[in-house]
């Protein structure tokens, strides 16, 4: 009975820390080269290879052979405040982490290009300790999606390109969790694909949509821990606790991340000589993600169904102002709402509410062939609140990204 039982108490871990991962593993800002625009006109904007990621149909636009290489650090700030001990909060558990990406666009023949995209689909790093409110359900984390995504364009006339692309996925999970008794790591590989279409209306305006399908990750691995005693409440008008002696354990264990469907509409407008606007709305379908099962030693099965994900809709407008003839100045604001509302759903791993993006950049031309585009982005991620799993509080959390990408021609 006490390994059934300490079988059942690490899953029941494993589902808490799973609540809300799903919503930390896509991060725009890693992939979507719009960062100095806060996102807007990723489907529309076709000014060098990152075009492969966020709309291959854009391929089209692109004379000859372009590269672009993108190097960046987001800092991402995670702070928990406990309502009921203030001792339970924890200190920043996040930190400042690299990141990278990779961009090649081939032109074919006149009418078709390839391309091919590496860059990260999101993730995080997470660091509370073991003497914070949640330290049962988690201690640290090491959550990263990669994704390597193949690419074909096809310019059906002077106004109508469409593209395709197959999508990659290699996911990888670590975790320290049962107050750093426990850990687990799994790793998996999964397919899906991306479709895009660009529409030049006239000289001065253009329109893409772009889609990515939802990205199923079984992860597969292992788990260990070590033997313990642990305090476990006891539900009642009294408040109570009682000692559980768990032995160690080792096995497999599986669970699945779900990466949603999603659609982004954009368009790119020349307003005047020096000064254009893009925007961008984008839906991406949370909702679809209605359960998480969790697989221990290939017998014990804990699933949940009921997740109260919400859709995620999403918009942005930015500006780009032409100040020489080398120099180009850029900025957006963008907002998205959050997939999760109701406090006894959040987790600790990266909980989630509406995103407010505050972004500004620039673009400088070093020669015909070669163009430089630094950005920074402050992502405001809110201040939601958790009544879960002996948490009883609000976090505030923030993200900052600093980058610079080089553009490469080859004509």
């Amino acid at each position: 009975m006490k390994t059934s039982y300490s079988l059942t108490l690490f899953g029941s871990a494993l589902l808490a820390v799973f609540q809300a991962n799903a919503a930390g593993t896509l991060v725009q800002e890693m992939s979507k080269m719009t960062v100095s625009t806060a996102g807007a006109g990723s489907a529309v904007l076709a000014e060098n290879a990152s075009v492969a990621y966020s709309n291959p149909a854009g391929m089209s636009y692109i004379d000859g052979d372009a590269l672009s290489v993108n190097a960046a650090v987001m800092d991402l700030g995670i702070y928990y405040h406990d309502d009921i001990e203030p001792s339970k909060s924890s200190d920043n558990a996040g930190g400042i982490q690299p990141y990278g990406s990779l961009y090649y666009v081939h032109q074919l023949n006149d009418d078709v290009h390839l391309g091919m995209s590496v860059s990260a689909q999101g993730g995080s790093a997470l660091d509370y300790g073991t003497s914070y409110a949640g330290a049962l359900n988690l201690n640290a984390l090491k959550l990263s999606v990669i994704q390597f995504n193949p690419s074909v364009s096809y310019q059906i006339n002077s106004k109508v390109s469409i593209g395709a692309g197959l999508q990659i996925d290699y996911a990888s999970f670590e975790e320290t969790l049962l107050y750093g008794q426990g850990s687990l790591e799994t790793d998996s590989w999964t397919l899906g694909y991306n479709l895009g279409l660009m529409y030049q209306l006239d000289e001065y305006n253009r329109f893409g949509i772009s889609y990515r399908s939802r990205m199923n990750h079984d992860l597969t691995g292992s788990f260990t821990s070590e033997a313990m005693t642990i305090s476990i409440p006891i539900p009642g008008p009294v408040p109570g606790s009682v000692a559980k002696n768990i032995p160690a354990m080792s096995g497999q264990a599986g669970l699945n991340v779900l990466n949603p469907r999603q659609i982004e509409v954009s368009g790119l407008h020349q307003l005047t000589n020096p000064l254009s606007l893009v925007w961008s709305l984008g839906f991406e379908q949370w909702s679809d993600n209605d359960s998480t099962m969790i697989s221990i030693n290939n017998g014990n099965r804990i699933s949940q169904i009921e997740r109260n994900f919400d859709d995620v809709w999403s918009a942005a407008l930015g500006a780009r102002y032409q100040l020489t003839s080398r120099l180009r100045l850029e900025s957006g604001i963008g907002y998205a709402t959050s997939p999760l509302e109701h406090p006894e759903y959040q987790g600790a791993d990266l909980p989630v509410d509406a995103q407010h993006r505050y972004s500004m950049g620039a673009t400088y031309q070093w020669d015909k062939d070669i163009s430089l585009t630094t950005y920074y982005s402050y992502v405001d991620y809110g201040e939601p609140e958790i009544n879960n799993n002996g948490m009883n509080g609000q976090f505030d959390n923030v993200n900052q990204f600093l980058g610079i990408t080089i553009n490469m021609m080859f004509n």
